[in-house]
């Protein structure tokens, strides 16, 4: 039986710090790695044993796990706000550090977070927080233009100035030469930066064709092409989640919850950590289901919520939780959208309950491919 190794790696944008334990906690060494596909693979061939591979995530983790992942047993990304042993350590070094990473994989104490190892989802969602850059960098843009053109006495707050005539009209007010150069120069920055979203969403759009659950979750109400795109890159796969509150908190609308002594040490709020696209996309989506004039179980939940809690945010906070619990039920079971409680009432209530409290036995049914249908119960 070979003896179990534990690797802690402190990745750093030049140098990585590798500390090797055994499994009675004894350092067998510490060194330096170059931080180089050809020094990663060099450091960990012939370990010996069956090592294991405990690093922080961050920017490098995905690259690194893909390097050292065949020549070791096991890789571990952990979550960072996780490790506060090493964050909060006065004596903080890569060295400290990298036996720390070791220590908690010996003993078990990490927080492992998913790493996607299929190659074309890693693309897409590459492509995904491409297109989104794009967009924000458009926003930032425009702002930084209308913000100019306040210095000078003329204040938008529409969005026509961006439009051809609304740029010629702006032009012809300006009478000097070297102020309209430079408001134009900043009208030709932006220009170029909507030719590249085009050609970012164009991109996005082609290599979302490969998954079959972008164009399902397109048959649900407020869902377009493109949230369906942001949805799928960013969660890459349901299955990662065990249950519904635990992907709701990735979402970041989880809540927080912090007592000692029996005291509560704040008020509950929602729990900043996690991934802030998907809220986003769980709010446009919100947004869109209740602008569309056809009836939806969007609405009728929204409309359910806020009468039994008489404040619009818990309403539009649960709502949003629905939307994300539709979306990731109709992804596990790829059973396509119907807005029918005729047929499944009690199955789809139990599972798209508003307030979230299906039981774990009905959603491993759903998960495993059982019948699913929204909920429309009021």
């Amino acid at each position: 039986m070979q003896e179990s190794i534990y690797v802690g790696l402190d990745m750093g944008s030049s140098r990585c710090q590798q500390a090797v334990m055994n499994g009675d906690g004894t350092l067998r060494f510490s060194r330096i790695v170059l931080t180089s596909e050809q020094h990663l693979r060099v450091a960990f061939t012939g370990l010996g044993g069956e090592a294991s591979v405990h690093l922080e995530a961050g920017e490098l983790s995905a690259w690194a796990a893909g390097i050292i992942g065949p020549l070791v047993g096991r890789v571990v990304v952990s979550h960072p706000r996780t490790l506060a042993w090493i964050a909060r350590d006065p004596l903080k070094t890569d060295k400290r550090d990298a036996a720390k990473l070791a220590e908690l994989l010996r003993l078990g104490r990490v927080h492992e977070v998913y790493l996607e190892t299929d190659n074309k989802r890693q693309v897409f969602k590459h492509l995904v927080v491409h297109y989104e850059t794009m967009s924000r960098e458009q926003a930032r843009q425009k702002s930084k233009i209308k913000a100019r053109l306040r210095t000078l006495g003329v204040i938008r707050k529409d969005a026509r100035v961006f439009g051809g005539d609304g740029q010629s009209e702006l032009f012809d007010s300006i009478a000097d030469p070297s102020i309209k150069k430079m408001i134009s120069q900043m009208f030709a920055v932006l220009n170029q930066m909507i030719d590249m979203q085009a050609e970012a969403k164009k991109a996005m759009l082609a290599a979302a064709k490969q998954f079959p659950e972008v164009a399902l979750l397109e048959a649900v109400p407020g869902v377009g092409p493109i949230t369906a795109c942001r949805f799928v890159g960013y969660v890459q796969t349901p299955k990662r989640f065990s249950n519904k509150r635990k992907f709701w908190r990735y979402c970041r609308l989880g809540i927080t919850r912090r007592e000692s002594n029996g005291k509560r040490l704040s008020h509950p709020r929602l729990d900043h950590a996690g991934n802030g696209s998907l809220k986003d996309v769980s709010r446009k989506v919100f947004e869109a289901a209740r602008r569309t004039r056809a009836d939806n179980p969007f609405k009728r939940a929204y409309e359910s919520s806020l009468a039994n809690t008489k404040n619009e945010v818990h309403a539009r906070l649960s709502t949003q939780r629905k939307i994300l619990a539709t979306m990731r039920a109709m992804w596990l079971s790829m059973k396509p959208y119907r807005d029918n409680v005729s047929e499944l009432g009690a199955v789809a209530t139990g599972f798209c309950d508003v307030s979230g409290r299906a039981s774990q036995a009905q959603e491993s049914k759903n998960a495993s491919g059982g019948t699913f249908a929204v909920s429309g119960r009021r």
